[in-house]
């Protein structure tokens, strides 16, 4: 009896005592004998990883979509200005610093091949954690880093480490901490594609590299291609889109197809071709030359065929499977497919905005693994050889990310006045949200009034800012309203001399 009862309580531990638990397509029983519930480190093997990253890689080379999508995707997190903003609160200080980061940003400097510069290598970065989980630089004595592919951390297959816990390539501690990474080294000769790798793993400390990775449960070691959660929808589209593309070009091919009601006389020696050692005849493939006329028998009739393809349901199914893919990347359909005819200001307000979060999120996660880290370990080098001063607020500084683009710009402008009129925004924040230096404007702005007023030119430098008052008025308008607020508060001050 008791053997029975833990038969039963094996059996529902396995989960099988709910539906959902069931074995389905995406659950085999397999799975739940061999691990269903089991350690992410476990679900995320490397056979599972390299097969996932080499997916993601096949698709960012071949689909235009697939491609645009992180094309996209990195454009809208780093953009074209992304740059370090010095915040030391000395202008002579923050130049100085700005001076310097400029030059360790550049591609001579900043990577160890001397072909990209730091946005460039940031942006790589975040593309191989889309497309393969995680990614490793490594710091240089120089001050470059050297970039090691999700790929090419492994443990090592040769050679004894000991005591030590590794976990596809990285050290672990006790509470699961990173200790050091495991990286083979990948030796290409020529253009032969003949790939070696080495069997001697090299050990690096993590205080002597950037881990980038996208990891969603706890315990879990390497990071899996953020976009793995969509491939399976991803891929059902694409052939989808695939096939029905070859549909649509055999329908633009003009086929013709002979019909006719033959008699008993007409099927005296007909062979069928069931046979495959026999020649019958039907289903006769016959070739027409361009612009052929040709006489048809007796009984015969000649017919077009067309595929029909793609049918009327095509673009709303590619529309709904381009949604679902797009929930799993933060990705609205609009700016998925670039295609805004199917909306009004608000919606597309909205989609932009629901994009913006997930582009923040990504900018927050690349500045905290990789862009602050890096350009503090820059500074400690600059205050180590003598370049910058040995003072704490040397190390303040902000990242200015692309601005997001006005939707509508004059209800957007509008806006703006409010919040800034009332007190509830600044204006170095609506300028930092275009994706502007606040610094800079101003300057800017002072230069050219300067030079308005030398050349004697009429400017109107608005009152913004100013409390009850519109930021339109003219000057003669604002003089009258000044002159009308010093005779009331003339008039004021005689009553309680009065009093």
């Amino acid at each position: 009896m008791e053997r029975f009862k833990a038969a039963g309580r094996a059996f529902a531990s396995a989960g099988v005592g709910y539906e959902i638990t069931q074995p389905s397509r995406t659950r085999r029983a397999f799975g739940i004998i061999s691990g269903l519930m089991a350690s992410a480190d476990r679900h995320q093997s490397k056979p599972t990883l390299g097969a996932l990253r080499e997916i993601c890689r096949m698709h960012d080379r071949q689909s235009s979509l697939f491609s645009g999508i992180l094309d996209r995707a990195l454009d809208n997190i780093f953009g074209a200005d992304f740059d370090f903003v010095p915040t030391t609160g000395d202008k002579d200080l923050d130049k100085k610093v700005k001076k310097y980061i400029a030059r360790r940003m550049e591609a001579d400097l900043a990577d160890a091949t001397g072909e990209r510069d730091f946005p460039s290598i940031a942006k790589a970065d975040m593309r191989a954690v889309w497309t393969a989980g995680d990614n490793l630089l490594v710091k240089r004595p120089d001050g470059s880093l050297l970039a090691f592919e999700a790929d090419q951390i492994e443990s090592p297959s040769g050679g004894e480490i000991g005591t030590k816990r590794v976990v596809l390539g990285v050290e672990l501690d006790d509470l699961n901490r990173h200790l050091a990474y495991y990286v083979k080294p990948r030796r290409s000769r020529g253009d032969t594609g003949i790939v070696r790798l080495d069997e001697k793993a090299i050990r690096i400390p993590k205080e002597q590299v950037f881990f980038s990775a996208y990891r969603k449960r706890f315990h879990q070691t390497r990071g899996v291609p953020f976009l793995a959660a969509a491939l399976g929808n991803f891929d059902r589209m694409e052939d989808y889109l695939d096939y029905e593309q070859l549909a649509a070009i055999a329908n633009s091919m003009q086929g013709f197809q002979i019909t006719k009601n033959p008699t008993s006389v007409d099927m005296a020696g007909v062979v069928a071709n069931d046979d495959a050692t026999t020649s019958g005849t039907f289903d006769k493939l016959q070739k027409m030359e361009p612009l052929q006329i040709f006489e048809m028998a007796l009984g015969e009739e000649v017919k077009m065929i067309g595929a029909m393809r793609p049918g009327s349901n095509f673009v709303p199914y590619m529309m709904i499977c381009a949604r679902i893919v797009g929930v799993g990347v933060g990705y609205p359909l609009e700016l998925m497919m670039l295609d805004f005819s199917q909306t009004n200001y608000s919606s597309a307000r909205a989609s932009l905005g629901e994009a913006q979060k997930s582009f923040k999120g990504w900018q927050n996660s690349s500045r905290k693994q990789t862009c602050t880290p890096w350009y503090r370990w820059q500074i400690s080098r600059g205050i180590a050889t003598g370049e910058l001063p040995a003072k704490p607020e040397v190390f303040n500084m902000r990242i200015q990310w692309p601005g997001c683009p006005y939707i509508n710009p004059v209800d957007e402008a509008k806006g703006n006045e409010i919040q800034v009129n009332g007190r509830t925004k600044s204006l170095s924040e609506c300028i930092r949200e275009r994706g502007g230096e606040p610094e800079e404007v101003f300057a800017e702005i002072a230069s050219d009034f300067q030079k308005l007023r030398e050349l004697g030119v009429p400017i109107n430098e608005g009152t913004a800012g100013k409390p009850g008052q519109d930021g339109g008025q003219d000057a003669d308008e604002r003089e009258t309203q000044d002159e009308k607020d010093d005779k009331e508060r003339r008039k004021q001050e005689k009553q309680n001399a009065v009093t």
